[in-house]
């Protein structure tokens, strides 16, 4: 295979994976793969529509999508009016993710504490039956938690 052509495919499979990860629209999810594959500084919006071939309003609708998720972020050149989009500050993109990710951790550990408090009152028997498989559970969060903040915490001071 050719240089574009293993671009290409890649360039798909990174879609799909930022459609399901990020909850993308498969024309946004492309884009985003585009900006993250590129050479180039930016693409500008021109880049996109060869690059892609949709519809302008709906690489327009993709940018600005992007643009709002805090994805992407444009930039001028001087002399140049036209906006060149690349990925939003990749120092900050891996934190972000993992915080997201963190902070679902955190709220899944606090309803699964809520449901536990919730069966020992008021279902024992259930919250007996289920005493082991919770607790492995329980446990397996509080490491992922710890491995998170951790790392979020490594890559910050990288940052410096």
């Amino acid at each position: 295979m050719h240089k574009e052509e293993i671009k290409n495919n890649l360039i798909e499979e990174l879609g799909v994976h930022f459609e399901s990860e990020y909850d993308l629209p498969p024309l946004a999810a492309r884009i985003f793969a585009n900006l993250v594959i590129t050479d180039e500084d930016g693409l500008t919006f021109e880049d996109c529509l060869l690059k892609r071939g949709a519809s302008k309003s709906s690489i327009s609708t993709s940018l600005n999508l992007l643009l709002q998720m805090d994805f992407v972020k444009y930039f001028t050149k001087s002399g140049d009016r036209k906006r060149y989009f690349k990925i939003a500050e990749k120092n900050t993109f891996f934190i972000k993710k993992l915080d997201r990710s963190l902070k679902k951790l955190e709220k899944e550990s606090d309803m699964l504490h809520k449901l536990g408090e919730y069966n020992k009152q008021y279902r024992p028997e259930k919250h007996e039956e289920n005493k082991k498989k919770r607790i492995t559970y329980t446990k397996c969060i509080a490491e992922m938690t710890t491995t998170l903040k951790t790392t979020i915490a490594e890559l910050k001071q990288q940052q410096s």
